[in-house]
């Protein structure tokens, strides 16, 4: 069979990959959240205003991004999420992080983004880990460093985010960063295809199907591109033929 012949994991990017983290979240308790969870975004804001809280802070960072209440203004949302991450709060941390990635509100700085990411992530804030892991993969911000990267798609990895256990999965297949080790690379992989990941199911069947850090499973095979091509992996249905021709 001619299944995948090239090991890398497909991972798909989201046109969301620039999402703050939900207000909710991030301000679970604060009275503001009642009149936010109504829609009634002007007394959200009177009672975020007048919380010097972090969470509070957050809240009206969140709000002047998403345009809740005021006009959308990420350089106001930037003010305020600045305040918050000043006085440790993870998730503006992060939110921060995504700013200067993103030059939004702020100029793009990505030295000054990794800094943030590094604060939230170093709180063990999982999107903090990834992208951090990102950013030492690329070397975006920073020195690259593949066991840097390794280490925090791990620390992300081992708090269940699937896009983090891809990544690693695609370490270990390729010895990048760490040894190669294609029986851990199925490991990883496992833990996000039961989490419903189709692109970890597509490579979980390929990987039973060629004997790939597992005993070869045909039947196993078969179950996990099924899974993959309920969800639209056209790769999923091909290799399904491919086994039923094999």
């Amino acid at each position: 069979m001619r299944i995948f012949r090239d090991m890398t994991i497909p991972i798909r990017t989201s046109a969301g990959l620039f999402l703050l983290t939900a207000l909710i979240a991030g301000c679970a308790g604060n009275p503001g959240m009642e009149a936010y969870r109504q829609g009634n975004y002007s007394n959200a804001l009177k009672s975020f205003r007048n919380d010097t809280t972090p969470d509070g802070q957050f809240a009206m960072g969140v709000m002047h991004y998403k345009g809740e209440g005021v006009p959308r203004n990420p350089t106001e949302a930037a003010r305020w999420f600045s305040q918050a991450a000043e006085q440790g709060h993870a998730g503006a941390r992060y939110n921060l992080g995504l700013l200067y990635l993103k030059g939004e509100g702020v100029k793009k700085e990505l030295r000054t983004s990794f800094r943030w990411f590094s604060l939230a992530a170093e709180q063990g804030y999982v999107r903090a880990c990834y992208q951090l892991g990102l950013m030492y993969s690329k070397g975006a911000g920073v020195a690259m460093d593949q066991r840097q990267a390794a280490r925090w798609f791990r620390s992300a990895a081992e708090q269940g985010f699937v896009k983090a256990q891809l990544r690693l999965a695609n370490m270990y297949i390729r010895g990048n960063g760490v040894a190669k080790n294609r029986s851990e690379a199925f490991r990883w992989l496992m833990k996000a295809a039961d989490q419903g990941s189709g692109e970890a199911q597509l490579c979980i069947g390929v990987m039973y199907a060629r004997g790939i850090g597992v005993a070869r499973d045909r039947s196993e095979a078969a179950v996990w591109l099924k899974k993959a091509a309920d969800q639209g992996y056209g790769r999923a249905e091909r290799y399904l033929k491919e086994l039923g021709r094999g």
